[in-house]
């Protein structure tokens, strides 16, 4: 049977060239972005034999659900990997930053882990041998002073993964 992977933030940088190696080497490969447009041209590349995409704001529930309920109707319910990597950076100086992009870093960075692994905890129970990935950061390690919340989400990201 094809192995599965849900990736979020699939539309560009590390979550796309994620989605096209695992691609290349078989699996199935569901695509979750907030950015529609760049979503299609990589389905389209990957094809709609080896990939389902769906636009997904990871800050909601609901929209997480449905692109869970997306890929297990196309994978009979197998979920071999969920790759949480939808994120968000806003950098400068704390008292810079406004508040609705403090609270969208910690929504998305940490709150949308949150969500996927909610959404997709009982495909992954059902499937043997199936694994997490969350991406984190040099940041959570070192603290940047410019990347302030970034950097307590990212931790809070591995202190939840570990």
């Amino acid at each position: 049977m094809q192995k599965s992977i849900f990736i979020t933030g699939a539309a560009s940088g590390i979550g796309r060239d994620t989605a096209l190696l695992f691609a290349e080497r078989g699996w199935f490969v569901g695509l979750f972005d907030l950015d529609e447009p760049a979503l299609k041209v990589l389905y389209e590349k990957i094809g709609p034999e080896n990939a389902c995409c769906q636009a997904m704001d990871v800050t909601r529930p609901e929209s997480v659900l449905a692109g869970a309920d997306l890929l297990a109707g196309r994978t009979g319910g197998r979920l071999d990997v969920l790759f949480n990597n939808a994120g968000v950076l806003y950098m400068g100086r704390h008292h810079r930053i406004d508040r609705e992009s403090k609270r969208r870093t910690v929504d998305v960075n940490f709150g949308g882990v949150l969500n996927g692994i909610d959404a997709c905890f009982d495909l992954l129970k059902a499937t043997p041998g199936a694994r997490i990935v969350t991406m984190s950061s040099a940041s959570a390690l070192y603290r940047t002073p410019e990347l302030a919340v970034y950097s307590a989400t990212k931790a809070a990201v591995g202190a939840l993964t570990e």
